[in-house]
Order: structure tokens, then sequence, then C-alpha cells
């Protein structure tokens, strides 16, 4: 590339232009969830083979999945999550201070020549980064089984973790325990503006490899847990058009990441021409609506849409025009409406953002 003639000052090229909604880590929002890892059973790969989504902490609109937990909180008691769920654990409160923190750590070999006193080449040895957390909600069951290697659930997937208030409950300490493999998602939010950002870092297999020192008294016994990620053959993503084997995966979303980039429309016209027949139909988060008869009211149109499984209401919809169209179509935003008009006879079908 040729150099330019000319230049720049500091702020007119950009080298001032810092984005305080790109920081995720100032934030009291945090959580650390757990399950046993059970190999395939448990693929919390990213992507598919093709870059199609597998699995995600987050769900379609970029915030977080609402059935990730085996034990929720009815009136103020803790119950099995009877619905369909991810299995997962929630650690509770954190001490101050000692919320999830990482600390990566890199083996180096550095080769030397007689000719030179700096390095010749440096080779990557080791890549390390256990994290630890510690958890005061010490009486939960689950804490009790982490801390004690006890597994969480069995070969099926079935909870052992028992519910709190149970008559003669206990947890032992085994002796020669074995070392459980472990899943653990480590979440953050943060809100800004109206907006949240979500981080999720999630860890497809993690060992415990240390408990800190627990003290008895004012402060709880609450000890630190430190976890050491592993190799796991189904952890897999695809990371610059290639499918890899991956230790770590980091999930983004939320409004406050979509606004970061280019709007979304969410005003489209539906234009369906003059057709005699048929139907067509409207996508929206990857769902398709019922056929739409070619003569539709706007409100048949709407009802169409608000019918979709995509967690929206009547009222996140708007749809105005006459029967057959075009119609004006007022998404609930963030993602685009799509359309075909296969079904129709005669007639030319489009869908096209409005765009002013």
């Amino acid at each position: 590339m040729t150099r330019p003639a000319t230049g720049t000052t500091f702020n007119a090229g950009g080298f001032n232009d810092v984005d305080n909604r790109y920081q995720d880590t100032r934030t009291g929002l945090v959580a650390a969830l757990v399950r046993d890892a059970r190999g395939a059973a448990t693929n919390i790969s990213p992507h598919n083979e093709d870059g199609s989504v597998l699995f995600s902490p987050l769900a379609e609109d970029g915030t977080l999945r609402a059935d990730l937990f085996a034990y929720v909180r009815e009136n103020g008691v803790w119950v099995e999550n009877t619905s369909s769920n991810q299995g997962w654990h929630l650690a509770g409160a954190f001490a101050e201070g000692n919320g999830p923190q990482t600390s990566p750590s890199i083996d180096s070999d550095e080769q030397m020549i007689e000719q030179s006193n700096a390095p010749f080449d440096v080779t990557l040895m080791r890549e390390d980064e256990p994290f630890s957390f510690t958890a005061i909600e010490t009486a939960k069951p689950f804490l009790r089984r982490l801390r004690n290697n006890l597994r969480l659930s069995d070969a099926d997937g079935n909870s052992l973790v028992e519910v709190p208030g149970g008559d003669d409950q206990g947890w032992a300490k085994p002796i020669d325990s074995e070392s459980v493999d472990r899943q653990v998602l480590l979440v953050r939010a943060r809100k800004r503006n109206g907006k949240t950002l979500y981080v999720v870092d999630g860890y497809s297999c993690v060992k415990l490899t240390d408990v800190g020192t627990s003290r008895m008294g004012k402060q709880g016994e609450a000890a630190e847990l430190t976890f050491k990620p592993v190799s796991d053959p189904y952890f897999m993503a695809v990371q610059d058009s290639l499918y890899v084997p991956i230790i770590k995966y980091t999930w983004v979303g939320g409004d406050a990441w979509t606004a970061l980039g280019t709007p979304v429309p969410s005003v489209y016209t539906v234009t369906l021409g003059s057709p005699s027949a048929g139907d067509f139909t409207l996508t929206f988060k990857g769902n398709t609506t019922s056929a739409i008869a070619y003569n539709a009211l706007a409100s048949a149109v709407k009802s169409a849409l608000v019918a979709l499984d995509d967690g929206y209401t009547t009222a996140d919809w708007t749809v105005t025009g006459n029967a057959g169209g075009p119609y004006t179509v007022t998404t609930p935003g963030g993602f685009a409406l799509t359309g075909s008009g296969t079904g129709l006879t005669d007639g030319t079908f489009s869908v096209a953002a409005v765009t002013s």
C-alpha cells in the first residue's frame, strides 16, 4: 500500500476513538453455573461443523436463557425445576472481592544463539487458565457436593443434589474420592443507558484442583475453590473459518451489544403484487408463520406473526395496509423480517426494509 502524502491529527484520525460501551468488567452482576460433564450428553460446543449454533447460554434475542437451572426458588423455597432445563446449578453469592477470577499463565522456551543476546526464537510450551471463586452460601447442597468432589448427577443426567430442608441430610468426604469432571459458565452482565451487555465464559471440562483455607467464625467458612480447564474432545468451535478444538469460549449478547453494530431495520413493506390465489409466509428470528392467505387482512397477518414462538406478544407487532397488501410491518426489532411467496399464484412477492 502506497504511503499517503499527507497525514492527519490524533483526533481526526480516530486515535482517540475510545468507547466505554465495550467495557464489560466493571459490574456487580456476576454468576457462576456448574454441572457435571458427561461427554456427548453435555456437549456445549458453540458451533456445529457447518458453523450453525449447537449450544449457547444466550437465547436467540441475546438475553440469558431461562431454562438453565436444575433448581429454582419458588415463594422463597428452593425446589427441583420440573420444567425442561439444562441442569446447571447456581453458585450464589460471592464474598466481596472474591467473585470469579482467572489466572492465565503461559510458559515458553527461548532458543538462544551465540551470535546474539536476544532470543533467536520462542516456542510456546504450556498455556493455562485456572479460575477460582469463593461462594459463601456454604449450606447449599450443591456447594457441599462441589467442595467434597461428589457427583451432581448420575450417568443419565438425573440430579443427585439434595433438595434443602430434608430430614437427616449430610455430606460425606470419601477417602480417595475421584476427580469429577465439571462444566462451568461464568456469567456477567453490565447495564448502561437502559441496555444490557451479557458476557459468558464457558468451560466444557474442568477439575477442582484446590480448596482454600476455611475458617469457622463471623466471616463464615467459605473457601476459595480453584478449577483448571482440561481438554474435552467434544468441545469444538468454528474460529477463523476452521472447526477446531477449544478450551474456552466466550459468548456475548444483549441489546447493548446489538447497539454497537449496524442497526437492523424494524419496519418492512411486504408486497404481494396482484396474486389471484395462494398464500405466503413470513419469517422472524428463525421462526416461520403458518400460511397466510393472498387476500388476508392486515389483522390476519399480525395474528400470524404474534403466533410465532419467539417470546413476543400482540403489543410488540404493528401491521397496517389493505387486504392483499402491501402491508407495513413494524417488528419488535433486532432481527430481520423475511418471507416466501412460493405459494402464491401470480403476483410478485417481496419483503423490503424501510430505511428512512
